[in-house]
């Protein structure tokens, strides 16, 4: 083997993988101001409404909202160009609440939680395949959801970190299953700068719908970063963010031999091979 010439061939790629990536930096970031000086001249934007702008922009940050006011009004649409001619299972938007890191759980998987967690107890279960059908032995998926409150761990400082957090993997079947809480709708900020852009817009309300948030990994896959809903949830039909899609949603059962406040509901994911 060649170790000169292979080490030249993979430095090759990287530098035209960084040129591409350059280039498609430049033509979006300069049309982006191109589209914005059109927009400021269109509605003749003085410079005190520019500072009331940038302020609110700033105030995201400060306030600990990070990406929430962009994830509102953007987010979804990008995982719509994403799933545009897109194999395998659809996206769902992120959100500004995961953290990387997230215990590895063993079986059966729980996903942690206190010992006065409140909530009903769901049981979420599905297969991953690849998108011809067959499964995937050894995916990960990470789970992140809200408490029966509304809040995430490793965000509000009343939940204790990665509580309702974790990463499980699928069987040699390609089947998972992990039990936790049913998450409720919650209501974003109403007080930070992106509730204040909200009110202003004359927003009806703040809500999420109830939903569960999934990364599923696996080394020969594409990753896919996803977020379930549940039907006829509340708020599924005006979701602060306009995320929800069709696609997207699961179904509460009870599962009657653990009891009527015990549920479970599945979803199948289809991954696309990396190459």
């Amino acid at each position: 083997m060649d170790t000169h010439a292979d080490t030249h061939i993979l430095l090759s790629k990287n530098l035209a993988s960084e040129t591409a990536g350059q280039k498609r930096v430049q033509t979006v970031v300069q049309d982006l101001h191109r589209v914005l000086m059109d927009f400021m001249d269109k509605h003749q934007i003085t410079h005190e409404e520019y500072r009331l702008a940038t302020g609110i922009l700033v105030g995201t940050v400060k306030a600990g909202e990070e990406s929430l006011l962009y994830d509102v009004f953007l987010e979804a649409k990008a995982t719509d160009i994403g799933n545009d001619g897109r194999q395998g299972s659809p996206e769902g938007i992120e959100g500004p609440f995961y953290f990387p890191g997230a215990p590895k759980l063993t079986p059966p998987y729980v996903l942690p939680q206190r010992p006065d967690e409140r909530g009903d107890a769901l049981y979420f279960f599905g297969r991953v395949t690849n998108t011809d059908g067959e499964p995937i032995a050894g995916a990960e998926l990470d789970f992140w959801q809200a408490d029966a409150q509304g809040l995430y761990s490793n965000v509000a400082p009343t939940v204790p970190d990665w509580n309702l957090r974790g990463r499980i993997e699928t069987d040699e079947q390609g089947l998972y299953e992990v039990k936790t809480i049913v998450p409720p709708p919650y209501e974003i900020p109403k007080n930070g700068p992106t509730g204040v852009l909200l009110t202003a817009l004359g927003a009806p309300h703040f809500f999420r719908p109830a939903h569960m948030h999934i990364m599923v990994r696996h080394p020969d896959y594409q990753d896919l970063i996803t977020q379930l809903y549940f039907r006829g949830g509340e708020y599924t039909d005006s979701d602060v963010a306009h995320a929800v899609r069709d696609d997207l949603f699961t179904t509460f059962t009870a599962r009657t031999s653990a009891g009527d406040s015990t549920y479970e509901a599945q979803y199948d994911f289809a991954l696309k091979a990396k190459f």
